[in-house]
């Protein structure tokens, strides 16, 4: 079993001591490494000061530092010391970040400096569970605060490593928003939390989707925010005696290719909205990068299109490959085993003990389609994993037939090979003259036209129809928004998807509402519909 304390201190006892676990580049190019020794020290340290802060077995901490080696350091103390980590994102507004932080009682809060300042000094009043912050930078004392890397070096002994008891939570994440009804302007958060179990499944799910190997480095794009990054950027590298790459810069295209050619990274996991970025860029751009020792490339987050897949391959050397998965599974699902080419298009198969079905909701009942071709919404049961527990959002009781099984709310397709392929969020599929459209299909077809940068594809009200679609567009540099371009993508797309997939309707938008981890919003584009649109005119 993966022990959430002795993740470091594991490798050690393997004899991975002087093994490189952790590089972190920061905004000047200078390079920061710790071996699995440096780093499990650093832990005992933090730990011991959480502990001397007062921090209680089963106590959330919550952590906003972003991109930086404090973060890893940071969540394995706190499962060192018992407790529960909490990441968050670095670009909260105040109103998501109080409620986020009531909702799960954060009791210590690591901070970046300058956001403690900007965000969280104002709403400390109003935190009455928070007892004390700790900041990572500055450039001096802060009135209220302790400094996080000087009580590194102060802390005393640790006593003993007090793992977490069965059952209690050690991880706590908020999901994007994606799976909650627009409010508002924003989606309620829903926090969901994951006994030290899950790291068993991230590892072994590292293995089927990345086949990670010790010693290579790989390297999770996410914020720390994300879930995806506490999965891939954290808890797999170090359970596979692998090296964790952090980049203090935000990814952008270019930055993105300069550090694959600059590092050894041998698995880069990001998202299709950087892929895409790159994408318009040119490919003659990105062949001028090469990558130092990339074997393998994947993303997550939304769905990503056929074409990309290939450009990857062509480009980069290395074929983008899909996954998906939830913050509720708490690892990847679906993926492309890295021995077979991947299907373009295509979210995977199954990874090896998953039960996983289509599901349709009917008013008479409930019908499950197992290992058969078919549509439906997505269904996963890992007997091996206890049931996820949440806090906030909104839930409801599953029906008998279905209990013990996590229903995703994506509405797929499985094909006669078991591949796995996306139509759209179930209550995102449009209803057009009888018939189920997915989005992502008519998105996809959108895309591989090279003036568009992305696309979001919703169904409009229409007294004849039901629904028609309607579709928002991103353009490329280098092309222009307008009446010819609109007429010439509703053409292509009517060529490549016939009359019924075709949008009636197309937009041009610069500011797609996106979540945190960049998925586009289709609820949020529905409210940006002119009344024409609305009333089917």
């Amino acid at each position: 079993m993966v022990r959430p304390s002795q993740l470091a201190d594991a490798q050690c006892a393997a004899g991975r001591g002087s093994a490189l676990a952790l590089r972190c580049l920061g905004w000047d190019g200078e390079r920061t490494d710790y071996s699995y020794a440096k780093l499990a020290e650093a832990a005992t340290n933090c730990a011991s000061f959480l502990k001397q802060m007062g921090l209680r077995s089963g106590e959330t901490v919550g952590v906003m530092i972003g991109r930086k080696a404090e973060t890893v350091i940071a969540a394995l103390g706190i499962w060192k010391a018992g407790g529960v980590y909490c990441p968050l994102f670095t670009d909260l507004g105040p109103d998501p970040a109080l409620v986020r932080m009531e909702l799960v009682s954060v009791r210590i809060l690591i901070v970046e400096a300058e956001i403690y300042q900007s965000l969280i000094a104002p709403l400390r009043m109003f935190l009455a569970d928070l007892r004390q912050v700790l900041v990572v930078g500055g450039d001096g004392f802060i009135s209220g605060c302790l400094d996080f890397r000087s009580g590194l070096h102060a802390a005393p002994p640790l006593p003993a490593i007090e793992p977490a008891p069965e059952g209690q939570a050690v991880i706590v994440h908020f999901t994007s928003g994606t799976t909650a009804p627009v409010a508002g302007g924003g989606a309620p958060p829903k926090a969901v939390m994951h006994d030290a179990l899950v790291m068993d499944e991230i590892a072994a799910s590292a293995r089927f989707a990345f086949a990670l190997k010790p010693g290579e480095m790989m390297w999770c794009s996410a914020e720390p925010g994300w879930v995806t990054h506490t999965a891939y950027g954290l808890i797999a590298p170090l359970a596979l005696g692998g090296t964790i790459l952090i980049d203090e810069v935000s990814p952008t295209p270019t930055r993105c290719l300069s550090v694959l050619e600059d590092e050894p990274v041998a698995v880069w996991y990001t998202t299709p909205t950087l892929i895409r970025g790159m994408m318009g860029g040119g490919a003659a751009p990105a062949k001028a990068f090469k990558p130092k020792a990339l074997r393998l490339a994947a993303c997550v987050g939304e769905p990503l299109s056929k074409d990309a897949v290939e450009w990857g391959r062509s480009v980069l050397g290395a074929a983008f490959r899909d996954t998906w998965w939830q913050t509720e599974t708490g690892a990847i699902v679906l993926g492309h085993e890295p021995s077979l080419p991947p299907v373009p298009g295509s979210m995977g198969r199954p990874r090896p003990g998953l039960q996983v079905s289509l599901v349709h909701r009917r008013e008479d009942g409930i019908e499950v389609l197992d290992n058969l071709p078919g549509t439906g919404e997505l269904a996963i049961r890992n007997e091996d994993l206890p049931p996820w527990r949440s806090l906030g959002g909104e839930g409801g009781a599953l029906p008998e037939e279905l209990e013990g099984w996590h229903l995703s709310g994506d509405f797929v397709r499985r094909d006669a090979d078991g591949y796995y392929w996306f139509l759209g969020r179930e209550d995102e599929v449009v209803m057009a003259g009888g018939r189920m459209i997915g989005p992502f299909e008519v998105e996809s077809a959108l895309m591989s036209h090279p003036a568009v940068a992305e696309a979001g594809v919703v169904g409009a009200p229409d007294w004849r129809m039901h629904e028609h679609l309607v579709a928002f567009v991103g353009v490329n540099p280098g092309f222009e928004a307008g009446e010819p371009l609109r007429r010439e993508l509703l053409d292509y797309a009517r060529s490549h998807l016939g009359e019924s997939l075709c949008p009636q309707e197309l937009f041009f938008e610069t500011d797609m509402p996106r979540t945190p981890s960049g998925k586009i919003i289709r609820r949020a584009l529905k409210t940006r519909l002119q009344p024409s649109v609305l009333s089917g005119e």
